[in-house]
């Protein structure tokens, strides 16, 4: 349901350097696991080689536009979602995440100012569940 004074906003996102450091930071995380496993050091080098493999590949969902028109927001990085209501939304400092029916996404500070994400934080704030 929408109403005249439903906020509109289209926000293009910039990349974010916090995704890197949230790699490195994870893959620094590993190491006392490593060297505090009790295997012989070829197995811990296979272990390390693993986890690098693994973290390669690895990364943070974000999102590179956000549309809010009519009430609904459009969420649009690899896929293309419509929430009509907020699922779960973690927000601490530079960092918002937003759950959603095909998993988590992650907006960080650095993407927008503040007065072109503050819409979408309003909207966030008004149809929370509670």
């Amino acid at each position: 349901m929408s109403s005249n004074w439903s906020p509109t906003a289209r926000v293009e996102l910039g990349a974010s350097r916090y995704p890197a450091r949230l790699l490195w930071l994870s893959g620094l995380s590993l190491v006392p696991v490593v060297w505090l496993v009790m295997w012989p050091i070829w197995a811990k080098g296979l272990l390390v080689l693993a986890i690098i493999l693994l973290l390669r590949g690895w990364r943070v969902p974000t999102l590179t536009e956000l549309r809010l028109r009519e009430g609904a927001l459009t969420l649009v990085g690899d896929r293309v979602q419509t929430l009509e209501t907020p699922g779960r939304v973690i927000r601490l400092g530079p960092w918002l995440a937003m759950q959603t029916p095909q998993g988590w996404v992650h907006l960080f500070e650095d993407q927008a100012s503040r007065s072109q994400l503050q819409p979408v934080y309003q909207w966030l704030w008004v149809n929370r569940v509670k």
